[in-house]
């Protein structure tokens, strides 16, 4: 039997000013342009202002927290924070500088356009092959979220959560499998891969058809495991190869590239011309000084036209239907540009909040510039200094880049875990990859350095590591097992 009942209920939601914060959070420096060249287009009550006198309503410059600020934490934590206007240099480490003022004569670094980059490379690539716009605009997202090296490092899964939260597009992990089977048609061949099997598979799958290619695809594809451990007697075996055959499928092997992405530009040109940094941390006088670069997208107000028209419309006594219509349009038009200025100001204030927490944190690095000055830190111990959720500090550091003195690096970089070490203490595993690093780098090439190896060399140096670790670590900077980097060629 249907019956009505009235309920009273709490529920919590986000207001339209956070939520388009929390979509901002996630967007670099030349997406926020983007982003407000389209929102000065499409609402007429927001413009642009030249008027470089303070304005809280209207100026987005980043500012730090104060107690006033109903949208953040008010409470202490062990970073310190000041206005930018009173800045006064012996009373704080980490000071927020402006740069959104367009009156400056200087501007920070906004990166490089020597050569085409990596990613505008393979999206040119896109752009000619033959697929739906759904499944080139995921391509052209996958593209982007390739690292150094060409492989694709993230889950599908975590990339759909992403695109959903932040972009609020709704695609599940087939439709973005399309996407990357897209990506990895294109060339170098290998580009996309999720591991090193897979970007071999690639390679070998674009070569003519022959015997030692077919073999070496079967190897490869069936028997990867028992070849990065040297089992070549009993791959030998099952495939019933003369020597011969069989030492022709390990060199169609070794001649693959295991890092596709290499073979366009060297790391440092791909960043120099593709990466605008979001931030910049400059040192003076022992103080580290942290500026959020906004310089690309205009400061924004609303419209005193439309304010005007506003009070004009209020004030009449009778008003007609057209009357009430554009007195309608017009505040939702000035509701609909405060509440963008109000999540610029907000998304700015949370990014720089948290870089001034990671810059305090790896103060030593942004000094010396030395990676083994990085101290273990994950995202939890950001979001404890800044009282941020979790969610919160990934969205803001996810995607952004920041210029120190020795060059731009993703904010991701400094994230890492410990190890331990003997004495008691704890290193960021940065540190341990540099050394692995120095370490496959002065190996001597007809006897590579297994996994067991190194973690010896490594735990002779105090530093407690197991050799499964070591094996996961080559993995994540994509350095061979050691028989891929060996210059002979297969033993019997």
């Amino acid at each position: 039997m249907l019956k009505q009942e009235l309920k009273i209920s709490q529920r919590q939601r986000l207001s339209p000013v956070q939520f388009q914060a929390i979509r901002m959070l996630g967007y670099s420096t030349p997406e926020m342009e983007e982003v407000v060249n389209k929102e000065l287009e499409a609402n007429p009550a927001l413009e642009e202002t030249t008027d470089t006198a303070s304005d809280d309503d209207a100026d987005i410059s980043p500012t730090a927290t104060t107690d006033a600020d109903s949208s953040l934490p008010t409470e202490q934590d062990d970073i310190d924070i000041m206005e930018a206007d009173s800045f006064a240099p012996d009373t704080s480490q980490y000071t927020i500088k402006d740069n959104f003022n367009t009156d400056t004569d200087t501007k920070p670094s906004q990166g490089f356009a020597s050569e085409e980059s990596f990613e505008e490379n393979l999206s040119s690539q896109l752009d000619e092959l033959e697929a739906d716009e759904q499944t080139l605009r995921l391509a052209k997202y996958l593209v982007a979220c390739l690292d150094d090296n060409g492989y694709l490092t993230r889950s599908l899964s975590n990339i759909a959560d992403d695109l959903a939260f932040s972009m609020a597009i709704d695609v599940d992990t087939q439709q973005l499998e399309a996407a990357l089977k897209l990506v990895q048609q294109l060339e170098p061949a290998g580009v996309g891969a999720r591991d090193l099997r897979e970007c071999l598979l690639l390679q070998l799958h674009r070569q003519h058809s022959s015997p030692s290619v077919d073999n070496a695809r079967i190897i490869v594809e069936k028997y990867f495991d028992s070849f990065t451990a040297k089992k070549y007697g009993f791959i030998r075996s099952r495939l019933d190869l003369e020597q011969k055959d069989f030492d022709k499928a390990i060199e169609e092997i070794l001649h693959l590239d295991p890092k596709p992405g290499n073979t366009l530009s060297s790391r440092h040109e791909r960043v120099a011309s593709q990466v605008i940094p979001d931030f910049t941390v400059e040192q003076y006088g022992g103080n580290l000084y942290v500026s959020l670069n906004g310089f690309n997208y205009a400061k924004l107000s609303v419209s005193k036209v439309y304010r005007d028209m506003v009070e004009q419309l209020s004030a009449r006594t009778s008003k007609n239907d057209d009357t009430r219509q554009a007195l309608a349009f017009a505040r939702k038009k000035i509701d609909d540009a405060d509440t963008f200025i109000e999540a610029i100001e907000q998304r700015n204030r949370t990014l720089t909040r948290t870089m001034i927490a990671i810059a305090n944190t790896q103060k030593a690095f942004f000094t010396s510039g030395d990676p083994s000055d990085l101290v273990p830190m994950k995202l939890k111990d950001i979001a404890e200094i800044v009282h941020f959720d979790l969610s919160t500090v990934s969205r803001a550091t996810n995607n952004k880049y920041v210029q120190t003195a020795y060059g731009i690096f993703p904010l991701r970089y400094f994230f890492s875990d410990a190890i331990k070490t003997d004495r008691g203490g704890e290193v960021s595993n940065k540190k341990i990859m540099a050394i692995m690093r120095q370490l496959v780098e002065s190996e001597d090439k007809s006897s590579p350095l297994t996994d067991a190896q190194i973690a010896q060399k490594l735990n002779d140096e105090g530093y407690r590591i197991a050799r499964r670790t070591i094996a996961k670590y080559r993995d994540e900077m994509h350095i061979p097992h050691s028989n891929l980097r060996t210059t002979n060629k297969a033993t019997r």
